[in-house]
């Protein structure tokens, strides 16, 4: 909010920073003061109206404040939105200018603003302790397929959404969902949140037609969307259902069947992390049917590919392997260039990398071993896919303790070898999911923990991944 800023008295400043008696239009020119970005802030806006009316009235900083009673100092700096004004500043401003009110009620105007996007609740209220449950608490399918369409309350900011707006909020995304792919959720998370409170929320309460309505939904939803993956990524999994929640809804409101299919996959692989097939399932099969409405084969062949994993997990090789098949005629289908941006990601590699998950849920060990070097060759430079790959390719090796054999060293040294690439990549790894597949591969290896290659495992673990977590 503006509050009251008031300085010396006119006798009392410091000398005006351009000290000139008359002011002409060239004169101004010549001392280039600094510009103004208006749309920047409110203050802005102010500071741009005042340097306005000062100009016109030919005034110099310090002949203003003497009139005032005000410092030069003092104006100058409002000019340039560096000190907030109060409303008696405003007023004086109006009386020594002869503006008839117009930067008074520039003021009220700007703090009834204020207040109203200060009384906009976060798109996603800050809950971490917030469990994640399942379809019999939260079923957020039926909410997609009824026929209710989401409103939000348009209008109550007098800001104007452009298309300026929309196309630095998708380029965000790109940012965001970089920093997400490379060093996990935990990265950026936080201040993802914030960029969704601070701008993006107020975005959704303001003024915009319907043209761009349909646009600030879909980018607001694909935000919510990284989001809620951040979280889950960092092990918060309520706050990042709810993050998954309002995204479908804004996806629903945009219209957007792809994004709403990419989102219910993400929800679909998070239910599948926590073990939870049935859930895993509904979302994966409320996903491809999403799909199938989008026009998207690269968003189908995604939701495919989660589908079988969820099989998996259930212990349905028959549906999982259908699953997959279908995965992969899909994606043959799908031109690149006529795909959404968000959705790109999924090539013929990537459902390498699917394949491998889906072997591993299937204990099918010769089977992630073989489409392992393909996903890994196709991690480089991205940390917390290269640890989830190299991570399951360890435990692949890793023997039951309980099968009979005669000698396990060569599989143990190997599922050593490889976790031990895996912890490289995780340093400064900020992903839970990430540490806890190596962990996964440290308990299936704690049967040989007599082994020299296992503890150098654990003390290499101890002494850099443990660290940096």
């Amino acid at each position: 909010m503006f509050d009251a800023d008031r300085e010396l008295s006119a006798s009392e400043a410091a000398p005006d920073l351009v000290a000139y008696d008359q002011v002409t239009e060239d004169e101004v020119m010549a001392q280039q003061p600094r510009e103004l970005a208006a749309m920047e802030s409110a203050r802005q806006f102010f500071g741009a109206e005042l340097r306005h009316w000062r100009l016109l009235r030919g005034m110099s900083h310090n002949q203003l404040g003497a009139i005032s009673h005000d410092s030069g100092s003092l104006i100058g700096k409002v000019e340039k939105a560096q000190r907030r004004p109060g409303r008696d500043f405003a007023q004086r401003m109006d009386e020594a200018l002869e503006t008839g009110g117009v930067l008074e009620r520039m003021w009220v105007d700007i703090n009834s603003s204020a207040v109203q996007e200060d009384s906009i609740r976060p798109l996603v209220p800050d809950e971490p302790n917030t469990p994640w449950v399942g379809c019999e608490v939260f079923d957020p399918v039926r909410e997609w397929l009824e026929e209710t369409v989401p409103v939000f309350a348009t209008g109550s900011s007098h800001r104007r959404v452009g298309t300026a707006d929309i196309a630095v909020m998708w380029s965000m995304c790109d940012v965001f969902a970089n920093a997400d792919h490379h060093l996990g959720g935990g990265y950026a998370r936080a201040t993802l949140a914030r960029f969704l409170d601070d701008v993006v929320g107020p975005a959704l309460h303001s003024s915009y037609d319907s043209r761009t309505a349909s646009e600030l939904y879909a980018v607001a939803a694909r935000l919510c969307d990284l989001s809620g993956f951040m979280c889950f990524d960092s092990a918060q999994q309520g706050r990042g259902q709810r993050y998954f929640r309002q995204a479908l809804r804004l996806a629903k409101a945009s219209g957007n069947a792809a994004l709403a299919a990419h989102i219910l996959t993400d929800m679909s692989m998070q239910a599948h992390y926590l073990s939870r097939p049935k859930e895993a399932l509904w979302f994966g099969a409320a996903a491809v049917r999403a799909a199938d409405q989008s026009g998207s084969p690269s968003t189908a062949a995604r939701c495919e590919a989660l589908l079988a994993r969820a099989y998996a997990l259930r212990g349905d090789a028959s549906a999982s392997a259908e699953a997959m098949v279908e995965a992969e005629r899909r994606l043959h289908r799908a031109r690149p260039g006529d795909e959404p941006d968000w959705i790109r990601f999924f090539t013929e590699r990537q459902l390498s990398a699917e394949f491998m998950y889906v072997a591993h849920d299937g204990q099918r060990p010769r089977d992630v071993q073989r489409h392992a070097p393909m996903v890994l060759a196709d991690a480089v430079g991205m940390e917390r896919r290269h640890v989830l790959a190299a991570a399951t390719l360890a435990a692949s090796y890793v023997p039951d303790p309980a099968a009979a054999a005669p000698d396990r060293t060569i599989e143990v040294e190997q599922a050593c070898q490889v976790l031990r690439d895996a912890m490289k990549a995780a340093r400064g790894l900020t992903s839970a999911r990430g540490i806890e597949a190596i962990n996964i591969v440290r308990r299936r290896l704690a049967p040989y923990a007599d082994m020299a290659v296992v503890q150098q495992v654990e003390n290499e673990f101890q002494s850099t991944v443990a660290l940096v977590g």
